[in-house]
């Protein structure tokens, strides 16, 4: 699956909320204003598709095994790096599919 299309199909789907967990909280996402935007408790985070991109291309360039354990994109300093791979763990079946 290539970037674009994950993209397109997390934006379609995320167009009412929907509940995922990261390893040790739960959270809802909502498509909204070309970003997806994380609910964690009180707290409200957005995601850009930009970050979402940077987290993408570095999953390619790791083994399958390693894509979506979160302790491997901790030197990217995106503070929403845990939603993000709960999300693409979500929505890309087969992890060796990743383009």
């Amino acid at each position: 699956m290539k970037f674009d299309d994950f993209w397109g199909m997390i934006s379609s789907d995320l167009v009412t909320p929907k509940q995922f967990s990261t390893q040790t909280k739960p959270f809802s996402a909502k498509y909204s204003g070309g970003r997806i935007m994380v609910t964690a408790g009180e707290m409200l985070w957005p995601i850009e598709r930009s970050d979402m991109r940077v987290i993408w291309n570095k999953a390619i360039s790791m083994h399958e095994k390693m894509r979506f354990i979160h302790t491997s994109y901790s030197h990217e300093n995106i503070r929403t790096s845990s939603y993000i791979i709960s999300l693409m763990k979500h929505y890309v079946v087969d992890e060796s599919k990743i383009e």
